[in-house]
């Protein structure tokens, strides 16, 4: 079974963090890991010397400081729920003042977290990091030799809104750790868990994150006593060409090449399953003819899967800038959490700074 051993867990000060808490918690307790737990602040402005008024011989533009009266100023606004309620302190001297004593505040909040983890038993630590987020996570994540991060979507609707563009996506493409993103408002027991896994036979690295990934997804499905779903999806170029009318070709040798390829696909998959005691797992596998990108969702959503299981496989060329167009789709549609993989040697565009 895969074990993790040393997991990052990045919470957010403004948002509630305590069903990320209680998974990593429930993890760190079944792999015996040591947890730490980060929140990840913005770094405060330098300030802007004051230089001495010039005095301009002609007027050049008219620039407007305020809204015109009858205009309504877009405001975002917290419930104030979503944060602790404090006395507010004064500091005049620079915006430097400001960053460490926010940063003194997550200190506290993250200790009061980091006590109850203790309580269970669970070997746990924290830190203030004061950055870019995925950059700060990403580079914690190489410093400490982290073998998983969790993270926390951030949209109340699902995980469709929160990845894309966001810090979750930037850690699935650049993180050299597996990256689990959680949806806070899954129940605390996954009942179906869903392995997207694509057997290549001339693929060896490609080969290699299917066994990862199945690793990770068979252990988690021992662990949580839940139905393990592997999925792999084919399709068959040729057929698209003659559906377009661009070439032709009897239907009777069509059906035979497709039931060839489909028979090939069939025993890799075949071949990359007896690597593993799926008898002791409850377990269903579908071998399915489309497109990846719109197969795994739609088989997430009617199994009502609770967590995906995929790799991140880019074919750019450009090391962690990519996750793969098969794993970006399937990102936009999905609303349950997502737990991604990269292959064996991936190295992340991050560097830690000199």
């Amino acid at each position: 079974m895969k074990r993790f051993k040393n997991i990052l867990v990045a919470v957010d000060p403004k948002s509630g963090s305590e069903a990320l808490i209680k998974r990593a918690v429930t993890v760190g307790q079944r792999n015996q890991a040591r947890l730490t737990v980060v929140v990840v602040i913005k770094e405060a402005p330098m300030p802007l010397r004051t230089e001495p008024p010039v005095v301009a011989k002609e007027p050049i533009i008219n620039i407007i400081e305020e809204f015109p009266g009858d205009t309504p100023v877009p405001v975002t606004s917290k419930s104030p729920a979503d944060f602790q309620e404090r006395i507010p302190v004064t500091i005049e001297e620079s915006p430097q003042d400001v960053q460490e004593y926010i940063i003194q505040e997550e200190k506290h909040d993250l200790e009061q977290i980091v006590a109850s983890i203790r309580q269970v038993g669970v070997q746990v630590s924290s830190k203030v990091l004061s950055g870019s987020p995925f950059l700060e996570i990403i580079r914690e994540v190489l410093r400490g030799g982290y073998d998983l991060v969790m993270i926390a979507a951030k949209s109340r609707s699902g995980l469709k809104e929160a990845l894309f563009g966001s810090t979750t996506m930037h850690l699935m493409r650049k993180c050299p750790c597996p990256v689990w993103v959680m949806n806070p408002a899954q129940p605390k027991h996954y009942s179906h868990i869903l392995a997207a896994v694509d057997p290549t036979p001339s693929d060896e690295e490609r080969n290699a994150l299917n066994i990862q990934i199945l690793d990770l997804a068979t252990s988690l499905a021992h662990r949580e006593r839940c139905e393990l779903l592997i999925i792999h999806t084919w399709s068959f170029t040729v057929e698209s060409h003659v559906q377009s009318g661009r070439v032709k070709v009897p239907q009777s040798k069509l059906d035979e090449w497709l039931r060839g390829v489909r028979d090939a696909h069939r025993r890799s998959l075949g071949k990359l399953l007896q690597l593993y005691d799926l008898e002791k797992l409850k377990h269903q596998v579908y071998l399915l003819k489309g497109e990846a990108g719109r197969l795994i969702p739609a088989l997430a959503a009617a199994r009502e899967v609770e967590l995906i299981v995929m790799g991140t496989l880019s074919r750019s060329g450009v090391a962690g800038l990519l996750i793969g167009n098969t794993a970006e789709k399937v990102l936009r549609q999905v609303d349950c959490s997502v737990l991604t993989v990269k292959p064996e040697g991936f190295i992340t565009p991050v560097k830690l700074d000199a």
